[in-house]
């Protein structure tokens, strides 16, 4: 393998570096961290950038953690480049959260380098995992019962960080070093078979490559392309699904059943993957197992169920959406939209449009069983007509009652999710309440044998689609 060829290749390939690029390099003092150093140093003027050097000390073996730092430091005053160095005690971090030890210092690591990258002003951290990182972590992914994305094991470009060494073996490196007389370290903890991954590295994968499929590492880089190219499509596809499907609102997003239950079950689990990341950001912790456990829990549980998620997100179902949010269920802005008669209205905070016209009452009219129409006395309505939320103190009557009864309590005995109540359309003349959109008409506004005039509203979602009418 020609080294050099590969890892111009790969730079080019991804597009990692543009002319003017400041560089963060995270250098271990190991050799993969030291040959892409040198690389990157090498051909600083033919690419146009900048270089600076990172190291961390995780304290994780005593003295030798502080000579690789000093190592660390000397090179980079050696070859002329800024250096940014840190000690963080890893294992009282470990202690304290109880995360095992790659994934502790995998988080203190990062942490550290997105505060150097920050404070220098670097567009790029270049990271040196080669190709058989890619193919240990292609296994471990697999291992842990991974969903399509596990298969592409590490990304060659995510974000800031670059990985231009992601194609080249690690025994190219070591010869590289060698054939340049390239001082390095050895991190001693790479050869204990105590640590989950060097016991990949060093007794599986060797097993596997002797008794099973010599042609591992071709294989694994097979199946990491064809996952690469098939999440490509599949990222589009859940673009567009997202954009018909899911509806921001204040901290958190609503996701429309109806629409969500007619999509294919794998861009269901991506559609929730997405709508999490839309909330938080990212989605660290947020694992496939989690976005499985929403699909199932919308497609089984009852309305008014609530789901703890990750992070301290909530998922909460109601008759149309499922909403998720972080915190408390967030509360919709307080409308209120006048409602001519005839006329439509939009309301955007109950994702609806409402509309009202009066028809003569001429004796035989079947009205049409539907939840989201309501037929109406107009005789006995006084005043203007608006659409609005609750608000403190709000009764009526609900059909077939004679006593007024509480709003609130309306909505806790019909098991309305409390994120939920304050979208609710409700049509009203001054302070009385004609009807609860979708649920429920005050029952001294029913249509009766004396009716002259019926006024007849209507709710339609504002993705056009109405429920079927019975008649």
């Amino acid at each position: 393998m020609d080294i050099i060829s590969v890892f111009k290749d790969t730079v080019n390939k991804y597009r990692m570096l543009q002319r003017g690029d400041r560089v963060l390099v995270g250098v271990s003092g190991g050799p993969d961290s030291v040959c892409l150093l040198h690389l990157l140093l090498r051909h600083r003027e033919e690419f146009d950038i900048s270089l600076a050097v990172a190291h961390l000390n995780h304290c994780f073996r005593g003295a030798e953690s502080d000579e690789d730092e000093a190592f660390v430091r000397d090179l980079a005053g050696k070859w002329g480049l800024p250096y940014y160095g840190e000690k963080v005690d890893v294992p009282d971090y470990i202690k304290k959260t109880g995360l095992s030890p790659e994934d502790a210092a995998r988080r203190v690591r990062y942490a550290f380098f997105e505060r150097v990258r920050r404070e220098i002003g670097a567009g790029k951290v270049a990271l040196a995992h080669n190709s058989n990182d890619r193919e240990e972590t292609i296994l471990m992914n697999i291992f842990r019962g991974t969903g399509l994305e596990g298969l592409t094991g590490i990304e060659a470009v995510r974000d800031h960080y670059i990985r231009p060494l992601i194609e080249v073996e690690r025994a190219a490196i070591e010869e590289y070093l060698k054939r340049e007389g390239v001082p390095y370290r050895i991190d001693s903890t790479n050869l204990q078979t105590y640590y989950y991954r060097n016991k990949l590295r060093l007794e599986l994968i060797p097993l596997i490559k002797r008794e099973y499929c010599p042609h591992l590492s071709a294989s694994l880089k097979r199946l990491s392309e064809i996952a690469s190219a098939d999440i490509s499509l599949l990222g589009k596809l859940t673009d567009e699904a997202f954009a018909r499907v899911v509806r921001a609102m204040p901290g958190g997003v609503m996701i429309d059943l109806k629409k969500f239950n007619e999509l294919h079950e794998a861009l269901r689990y991506r559609v929730v993957r997405k709508a999490v990341e839309e909330i938080l950001g990212d989605l660290k912790d947020f694992e496939y197992r989690h976005a499985r456990m929403a699909v199932e829990f919308i497609a089984e549980k009852p309305t008014g169920s609530r789901l703890n998620l990750p992070r301290g997100l909530t998922g909460e179902k109601s008759y149309e959406y499922f909403y998720i949010y972080r915190g408390d269920p967030p509360a919709a802005a307080d409308f209120y939209y006048e409602l001519p008669v005839p006329g439509k209205i939009q309301v955007p905070e109950a994702g609806a449009a409402v509309t009202a016209r009066i028809i003569e009452n001429k004796g035989g009219i079947a009205f049409k069983a539907n939840p989201l129409m309501a037929y109406l006395d107009y005789g006995k309505i006084k005043g203007n007509l608006a659409v609005r939320n609750r608000r403190p103190g709000d009764r009526f009557i609900p059909f077939g009652s004679r006593f007024s009864k509480k709003l609130q309590d309306f909505f806790v005995d019909n098991k309305i999710p409390a994120g939920e109540r304050d979208r609710v359309p409700l049509v009203v003349a001054g302070d009385r309440i004609l009807w609860v959109g979708g649920m429920r008409i005050d029952d001294r506004f029913k249509v009766t044998g004396d009716t002259k005039k019926i006024l007849v509203l209507e709710i339609q979602r504002q993705n056009g689609i109405q429920e079927e009418s019975t008649c």
